[in-house]
Protein backbone atom coordinates (compact mmCIF):
# COMPACT_ATOMS: atom_id res chain seq x y z
CA UNK A 1 0.00 0.00 0.00
CA UNK A 2 1.30 3.42 -0.79
CA UNK A 3 1.91 5.94 2.00
CA UNK A 4 -1.20 8.02 1.32
CA UNK A 5 -3.48 4.98 1.39
CA UNK A 6 -1.78 3.71 4.55
CA UNK A 7 -2.36 7.05 6.25
CA UNK A 8 -5.99 7.09 5.11
CA UNK A 9 -6.49 3.52 6.30
CA UNK A 10 -4.97 4.34 9.68
CA UNK A 11 -7.24 7.37 9.95
CA UNK A 12 -10.25 5.20 9.09
CA UNK A 13 -9.20 2.75 11.81
CA UNK A 14 -9.01 5.58 14.34
CA UNK A 15 -12.44 6.83 13.26
CA UNK A 16 -13.85 3.32 13.59
CA UNK A 17 -12.49 2.96 17.12
CA UNK A 18 -13.99 6.35 18.02
CA UNK A 19 -17.38 5.52 16.49
CA UNK A 20 -20.49 4.97 18.58
CA UNK A 21 -20.86 1.50 17.05
CA UNK A 22 -17.42 0.38 18.19
CA UNK A 23 -17.70 2.02 21.60
CA UNK A 24 -21.06 0.34 22.18
CA UNK A 25 -19.92 -3.12 21.09
CA UNK A 26 -16.85 -2.82 23.30
CA UNK A 27 -19.02 -1.89 26.28
CA UNK A 28 -21.39 -4.79 25.55
CA UNK A 29 -18.47 -7.22 25.26
CA UNK A 30 -16.88 -5.94 28.47
CA UNK A 31 -20.22 -6.43 30.26
CA UNK A 32 -20.49 -9.97 28.85
CA UNK A 33 -17.00 -10.86 30.09
CA UNK A 34 -18.05 -9.94 33.64
CA UNK A 35 -20.69 -12.68 33.63
CA UNK A 36 -18.73 -15.91 33.80
CA UNK A 37 -21.65 -18.13 32.79
CA UNK A 38 -22.69 -16.00 29.82
CA UNK A 39 -19.09 -15.50 28.71
CA UNK A 40 -18.45 -19.26 28.86
CA UNK A 41 -21.63 -19.88 26.87
CA UNK A 42 -20.52 -17.33 24.28
CA UNK A 43 -17.08 -18.95 23.97
CA UNK A 44 -18.58 -22.44 23.80
CA UNK A 45 -20.75 -21.31 20.89
CA UNK A 46 -17.79 -19.76 19.09
CA UNK A 47 -15.77 -22.95 19.52
CA UNK A 48 -18.62 -25.17 18.30
CA UNK A 49 -19.25 -22.87 15.34
CA UNK A 50 -15.57 -22.86 14.40
CA UNK A 51 -15.42 -26.67 14.59
CA UNK A 52 -18.46 -26.95 12.31
CA UNK A 53 -16.96 -24.51 9.82
CA UNK A 54 -13.68 -26.44 9.75
CA UNK A 55 -15.53 -29.67 9.08
CA UNK A 56 -17.56 -28.06 6.30
CA UNK A 57 -14.39 -26.66 4.70
CA UNK A 58 -12.96 -30.19 4.74
CA UNK A 59 -16.13 -31.55 3.18
CA UNK A 60 -17.08 -33.46 6.31
CA UNK A 61 -20.70 -33.41 7.43
CA UNK A 62 -21.27 -32.59 11.11
CA UNK A 63 -22.80 -35.33 13.20
CA UNK A 64 -26.34 -35.06 14.49
CA UNK A 65 -24.94 -34.69 18.02
CA UNK A 66 -22.79 -31.74 16.94
CA UNK A 67 -25.75 -30.06 15.28
CA UNK A 68 -27.93 -30.61 18.34
CA UNK A 69 -25.15 -29.30 20.59
CA UNK A 70 -24.78 -26.05 18.70
CA UNK A 71 -28.55 -25.63 18.53
CA UNK A 72 -28.79 -26.13 22.28
CA UNK A 73 -26.05 -23.58 22.90
CA UNK A 74 -27.74 -21.12 20.53
CA UNK A 75 -31.02 -21.59 22.40
CA UNK A 76 -29.33 -20.79 25.70
CA UNK A 77 -27.65 -17.77 24.12
CA UNK A 78 -31.03 -16.34 23.11
CA UNK A 79 -31.96 -16.35 26.79
CA UNK A 80 -28.95 -14.22 27.75
CA UNK A 81 -29.64 -10.50 27.78
CA UNK A 82 -25.91 -9.77 27.71
CA UNK A 83 -25.34 -11.91 24.61
CA UNK A 84 -28.44 -10.48 22.92
CA UNK A 85 -27.18 -6.96 23.61
CA UNK A 86 -23.78 -7.86 22.14
CA UNK A 87 -25.39 -9.35 19.03
CA UNK A 88 -27.46 -6.19 18.54
CA UNK A 89 -24.35 -4.03 18.79
CA UNK A 90 -22.53 -6.43 16.45
CA UNK A 91 -25.22 -5.94 13.81
CA UNK A 92 -24.84 -2.17 14.03
CA UNK A 93 -21.06 -2.42 13.66
CA UNK A 94 -21.44 -4.85 10.79
CA UNK A 95 -23.75 -2.40 9.01
CA UNK A 96 -21.21 0.40 9.47
CA UNK A 97 -18.45 -1.80 8.02
CA UNK A 98 -20.71 -2.81 5.15
CA UNK A 99 -21.40 0.85 4.37
CA UNK A 100 -17.67 1.62 4.47
CA UNK A 101 -16.93 -1.33 2.18
CA UNK A 102 -19.60 -0.25 -0.26
CA UNK A 103 -18.17 3.27 -0.38
CA UNK A 104 -14.58 2.09 -0.80
CA UNK A 105 -15.40 -0.43 -3.51
CA UNK A 106 -17.87 1.78 -5.41
CA UNK A 107 -15.27 2.81 -8.04
CA UNK A 108 -14.69 -0.86 -8.86
CA UNK A 109 -18.39 -1.53 -9.09
CA UNK A 110 -18.88 1.54 -11.26
CA UNK A 111 -16.01 0.47 -13.50
CA UNK A 112 -17.65 -2.86 -14.26
CA UNK A 113 -21.04 -1.23 -14.82
CA UNK A 114 -19.73 1.15 -17.49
Amino acid sequence: MNEKMTATTNQLQAELIASDEFTEIKAAYDALKKSLDDYKLFNDFQDAQQNLQQKQMQGVQPTQDEIQNIQAIAGKMRESQLISALMTKEKALSQLLSDINETVTKPISDLYKS
